[in-house]
C-alpha cells in the first residue's frame, strides 16, 4: 500500500516480548500505582464514566505522569473522532503521554478519512501518535468496518491499531467477533507493519481464547477492577491477569 503520508515516522516500541504486553486502563494516580504493583506493562488513562474512550482531565494526566515517572509507557483515551478535539485538547502534548486512542463511532455514514488525517497530523505535531480503533460492534457504534480502518491505518503510517467494543453492556469482544475473523484482521494489521492491541470487556478466561501469537498487547479495565469497570483497579487482579497472560501466551506461541 502507498502511505498517505510519505514522512510518517516508524512505529514506536518496535521490540515486543514473546507474550503480549498487559495494558491496564486507570482513572487516576492511585489506580496507576495499583496497576504497576500488579505488574502492568503499560498504563492507559481513561474515564469509564465518560464512555468507551472517555478522556480524563488534565490534572489527572499530570498526577499520573508524576507518579508513573517514566516507569512505564502511558497512553490515553481521547474520545471519538467526530468530537475531536472538543474536550480532549488538554491531552495534546501532555507530559509522558505517547499515544492517543481515537474511536470511530458515528463515522460509518460519513467520509471520516480527511478528519482522521487532520487529527493525526495535529497529534503528531504535539509529539504523540494517534491510534485508530476497530469497534467489534461497529453496527452499534455506526463505525466503519475493520477492513476500512486497517486500510487507512496502513496507508497513513499509524503505529498501532486497537480492537475494542463500543457498547460495554454487549459482552466481551470474544463474543462479538469470531476467533478466525479476529485472527485474519490481526494478521492483516501485522503484515502492514502495525502493532496490535486487543481490548473489549475481556476477562481472565478470555485470554486463552485469543490468538495471542498475533497480538502485541492486551488491554483491560473491568477484569483488573474490584467491582467491575466502574470499580477500582486492584493490584491482585492485575497480577493474576499478568500471570495468566504469560501462561496463555506461552501455550499459543507458534
Amino acid at each position: 500500500m502507498t502511505p498517505l503520508s510519505p514522512d510518517a515516522p516508524p512505529a514506536p516500541y518496535a521490540a515486543m516480548t514473546a507474550s503480549p504486553l498487559l495494558l491496564v486502563s486507570v482513572r487516576d494516580a492511585d489506580e496507576a500505582e495499583a496497576a504497576l504493583a500488579g505488574g502492568a506493562d503499560w498504563i492507559d488513562l481513561k474515564e469509564p464514566h465518560a464512555g468507551p474512550l472517555g478522556p480524563v482531565a488534565r490534572d489527572v494526566v499530570n498526577h499520573v505522569a508524576r507518579r508513573v515517572a517514566q516507569r512505564r509507557p502511558v497512553s490515553a483515551a481521547a474520545g471519538e473522532l467526530v468530537d475531536w478535539p472538543h474536550g480532549t485538547a488538554a491531552l495534546l502534548g501532555a507530559p509522558g503521554i505517547s499515544l492517543l486512542k481515537l474511536g470511530l463511532a458515528r463515522c460509518g455514514l460519513i467520509d471520516w478519512r480527511p478528519q482522521w488525517l487532520a487529527a493525526q497530523q495535529r497529534i503528531r505535531s504535539a509529539g504523540q501518535e494517534a491510534v485508530p480503533v476497530v469497534y467489534a460492534d461497529c453496527h452499534r457504534a455506526i463505525a466503519p468496518p475493520a477492513e476500512d480502518v486497517l486500510d487507512l491505518a496502513a496507508r497513513c503510517g499509524a503505529g498501532w491499531v486497537l480492537w475494542d467494543t463500543f457498547d460495554k453492556s454487549a459482552g466481551p469482544l470474544t463474543g462479538l467477533v469470531g476467533g478466525d475473523q479476529l485472527q485474519r484482521q490481526l494478521r492483516q494489521a501485522r503484515a502492514a507493519g502495525l502493532r496490535t492491541v486487543v481490548a473489549g470487556s475481556l476477562h481472565v478466561d478470555s485470554l486463552a481464547t485469543l490468538p495471542l501469537a498475533d497480538i502485541d498487547m492486551v488491554a483491560v479495565r473491568s477484569a483488573a477492577c474490584a467491582g467491575g469497570r466502574l470499580g477500582r483497579v486492584d493490584a491482585r487482579r492485575v497480577r493474576q491477569l499478568k500471570q495468566r497472560l504469560s501462561i496463555a501466551g506461552t501455550r499459543n506461541s507458534p
